[in-house]
């Protein structure tokens, strides 16, 4: 009896789940920016309410973060990411990874704004210039990523299994470094463990948003471990994310979510999911270059913030 582990590796031509809008997954993906900024913030605020920002070790304890369950501004928190969640889905599923995540940048100027009103200061110049910047960067990446998105999408097993593994070891060494690594150090290390989870997490759904629009798909194990795989990084990038909301500023969180995220994301879908089979060596240094662009603006973005500045968490009253 022949037993087959594996399928052989697709490859997926024309439409998918939904048809392919990618002027629409775009206008989604910016609405998904606003409301994930929006309720980072909220949960922000919750986690900052639950912890001692003063102490030096902030590490949420298995009780606190149980707490947070029944906790109702944290819980609306959530509730609005995952709108933005829902959008972003949406976007995914009509565009393909390396156009629609980089989008998900703009979640830091969001922030800036909501942390300004929230904690009563006024952006300068300078942060303006940055927001600019990192909005500038991010156009121009999308720009090149759309111009050369490939028309199929390739799915080989083992590709994505042990790129998954890659991605999910990573992460682990982030969040030991937020464990026990600087003082200064942990709450962007936390959030960028939590984003190697999440960037995974937005390939693994361009994956099987491909897979399910084929005939019987559920009767190969890859389907189940896609699945598995997303549900996996859902629970340790949420966790991951958690001990970043106690370690800093939400802006922080925020900017390294929306920068880790993209470049992982769409590192997968280049090298694994084969998105970047029309990418020329010229395309590449200019989606290069422009990410370095966003990416100087979020820390610039970072820097500028108050608490930054002061070294600590802003205070939650």
């Amino acid at each position: 009896m022949e037993v087959m582990v594996f399928p052989m590796p697709l490859v997926v031509p024309g439409p998918s789940l939904l048809p392919q809008n990618i002027p629409l997954a775009l206008t989604l993906m910016i609405a998904s920016s606003l409301l994930f900024a929006l309720g980072v913030t909220i949960q922000h605020y919750a986690v900052g309410r639950t912890v001692d920002t003063a102490a030096d070790s902030r590490h949420l304890g298995l009780r606190q973060v149980l707490g947070l369950l029944t906790n109702p501004r944290w819980l609306g928190g959530i509730a609005v990411a995952a709108g933005g969640s829902a959008f972003h889905i949406l976007g995914l599923m009509m565009a393909p990874v390396t156009v629609v995540q980089p989008v998900g940048i703009l979640a830091v100027p969001w922030s800036v704004l909501l942390a300004a009103r929230i904690h009563h200061y006024r952006p300068t110049r300078r942060t303006w210039a940055a927001v600019c910047l990192t909005i500038a960067g991010i156009a121009s990446f999308t720009l090149i990523s759309t111009r050369n998105a490939a028309p199929d999408t390739a799915l080989p097993p083992w590709g994505i299994l042990i790129g998954s593994v890659v991605v999910f070891a990573a992460a682990a060494g982030f969040g030991l470094l937020g464990r026990f690594g600087r003082h200064s150090l942990r709450c962007i290390m936390w959030a960028s463990g939590g984003s190697f989870c999440y960037g995974l997490s937005s390939a693994l759904i361009k994956a099987l948003s491909e897979m399910v629009s084929q005939p019987g798909v559920f009767g190969r194990p890859l389907i189940w471990g896609v699945m598995a795989g997303m549900l996996a990084c859902y629970a340790f990038g949420g966790w991951m994310i958690q001990q970043s909301y106690a370690n800093g500023p939400a802006e922080i969180v925020v900017g390294s979510m929306t920068t880790t995220d993209p470049i992982v994301a769409v590192a997968f879908g280049i090298v694994v999911l084969g998105e970047g089979a029309l990418i020329g060596a010229l395309d590449g240094l200019g989606m290069a270059l422009s990410g370095a662009v966003a990416v100087t603006g979020v820390v610039i973005l970072s820097k500028l913030h108050p608490a930054s500045q002061r070294d600590q968490v802003p205070a939650v009253s």
